[in-house]
């Protein structure tokens, strides 16, 4: 039943991200007929949907049936770092008929998300271009929880020159060049990518940091010393990931270092639950890729030509950095 349940309780967490319910709280506590006219909900099922989820944490009820957000709750904000409302609004929207054909993956090897919508996950953004503003919110509030770690955990001062590759709106390569003021660096991605980067680029990163457009699995921009790639490669299948290791690999002067910050799985969990784990039916369900262990991340850096040095964790299991170097 917990587990099953899990279902019920995504129905109304999506409920309460699409209704704002965090946003309306965050001033102070609600009734839930207060909540019900700003939503323009009606009362009795919007109280059966804040009760569900005040029971598992989410938001508190006090008194009366009024409502009163909590750190759980508050990570459905808008726009807040931190904020999972819009990966939950993705994830529980257009991704979501995924899950529910996983059968159709284990009998045929082929992605659910795309037997589905009849396009792959990429293109269906491009269809889509507000649902793709969507995820790319979303994808920026799960990096705003790790951002944080990757700096405390890895010393970017040694390097000069940093390539974000898949680098998106910037946020990774802002995190570094604040940490390492004797630093610059390059946001790399596809052009309609980069557009929106370099019209929101901050004042104080325009002299430090510049853009470049392409695709990597043609090429990155060569010789830097250090190359970062968050969320790149679990995107893709091995065959792919070995063609953008390889590229890298091909722009990397020799003693420059590659970190791939993704989810590791540990070769010795089996039995043992791992956010990874979790993510890998994300995978599966919606593209490509898929979530690796640390085995499998040394044979796709082998293969590249690069050499694997060391896995350093940054406090969440959802995310470690895996450091490369050419040699």
């Amino acid at each position: 039943m917990k587990c099953v349940g899990g279902m019920w309780i995504t129905g109304c967490i999506k409920t309460a991200a699409e209704l704002n319910i965090a946003d309306h709280l965050e001033a102070g506590p609600q009734t839930v007929s207060s909540l019900a006219k700003k939503t323009d909900s009606q009362e009795k099922p919007l109280y059966r949907i804040m009760r569900a989820l005040s029971s598992v944490g989410i938001f508190e009820e006090l008194e009366n049936k009024t409502f009163r957000l909590n750190d759980f709750g508050a990570t459905l904000l808008t726009g807040v770092p931190g904020t999972v409302k819009d990966f939950v609004l993705a994830n529980l929207s257009e991704h979501f008929p995924g899950f529910m054909k996983l059968t159709y993956c284990a009998q045929t090897g082929k992605v659910p998300f795309e037997h589905v919508h009849g396009m792959n996950l990429w293109e269906y953004y491009k269809e889509y271009p507000e649902l793709g503003a969507n995820f790319g919110r979303g994808m920026t509030g799960l990096s705003n929880m790790e951002l944080s770690g990757i700096i405390k955990n890895y010393d970017f001062s040694p390097y000069k020159t940093v390539v974000d590759i898949g680098g998106g709106n910037g946020i990774m390569m802002y995190a570094v060049l604040n940490a390492t003021p004797g630093s610059s660096g390059i946001i790399f991605d596809e052009e309609h990518v980069i557009a929106d980067t370099t019209r929101l680029m901050p004042e104080n990163m325009k002299e430090r940091c510049s853009v470049a457009t392409g695709n990597f699995f043609d090429k990155v921009p060569a010789g830097a010393d250090l190359y970062t790639m968050k969320w790149i490669i679990h995107d893709w299948n091995d065959d792919e990931c070995i063609q953008i290791l390889k590229n890298c690999c091909k722009a990397m002067p020799k003693g420059a270092r590659l970190l791939i910050i993704d989810a590791v799985i540990p070769d010795d969990s089996q039995n043992k639950p791992h956010p990874a784990k979790l993510l890998d039916i994300v995978m599966m369900a919606c593209i490509t890729g898929r979530e690796r262990t640390l085995s499998e991340f040394k044979e796709l850096i082998e293969k590249a030509g690069l050499q694997y040095n060391q896995l350093i964790s940054i406090g969440t299991e959802a995310k470690s950095i895996i450091e490369c170097e050419k040699v």
